[in-house]
């Protein structure tokens, strides 16, 4: 069970405690915190750092954006512009804008490489029953490029 002490009404977590609420490591609130992503306090009696509600609620919301698939670089900026300098509503659409974009890229990379690998088993199948060599294995390799 997480122990959460209040330092007046804020809840404060150390590492171990804020990563099993957001379910990661601590190795990756660390991480985050390196990034800056994270602001944790310094307690000055025992040098430990410690999170609070904000750094919990920020933890989520990177878990939930890298699952759509959002990189660092992107999950900075509309971290560290909506709280500060202010993203506005079209530079946050063309941030989502540019991502679906590189991502429809990908699938259809993706699907062009499966129909590839399909077609060499299909060649693959009608091969002579005989385990594969070097050479069979690079001709396979070469019908994909």
């Amino acid at each position: 069970m997480t122990k959460r002490r209040f330092v007046g009404k804020a809840v404060t977590m150390r590492v171990k405690e804020i990563a099993r609420c957001a379910n990661v490591s601590a190795d990756t609130v660390r991480f985050y915190s390196r990034e800056r992503l994270l602001r944790p306090r310094q307690n000055l009696r025992n040098g430990y750092y410690v999170y609070g509600s904000e750094d919990l609620r920020r933890l989520r919301f990177i878990r939930e954006a890298h699952k759509l698939g959002l990189g660092l670089e992107e999950v900075k900026t509309i971290l560290t512009q909506t709280t500060e300098d202010g993203l506005s509503n079209n530079e946050l659409k063309k941030l989502f804008t540019d991502r679906l974009s590189r991502l429809e890229q990908h699938l259809i990379e993706l699907e062009r490489l499966r129909d590839d690998m399909r077609a060499s088993v299909d060649v693959w199948k009608h091969l002579p029953e005989a385990a594969p060599d070097g050479y069979s294995v690079q001709q396979l390799i070469r019908q994909w490029s």
